[in-house]
């Protein structure tokens, strides 16, 4: 099992667009370096990453670099669909 670390107080939780108690957790650790992005289900971790603080800039570059055209928006009511991943590596 993994080290437990208290949950620092910079951080957002994020709903799943699908519900289900699907939640994602950013959180900073400055003392180690990283921001921790979890996946969570309820009250149960299933997967977590370790982003190191030099690849910080980057990410918060690739996220304010998406936006949505108001056609793509139009398209949302069908909800997203799946990414598998072969769809992410076909984009890498």
């Amino acid at each position: 099992m993994g080290e437990l670390v208290a949950l620092p107080k910079t951080g957002g939780i994020f709903e799943d667009v699908r519900g289900g108690d699907r939640t994602m957790r950013v959180t900073c650790h400055p003392q180690r370096g990283t921001v921790v992005v979890s996946l969570w289900v309820d009250k149960i971790c299933r997967a977590s990453f370790q982003l190191a603080e030099p690849d910080l800039v980057r990410l918060q570059e690739t996220l304010a670099g998406m936006r949505f055209e108001p056609s793509e928006l139009a398209d949302a009511d069908e909800g997203p669909p799946p990414i598998t991943g072969t769809d992410l590596a076909e984009t890498a």
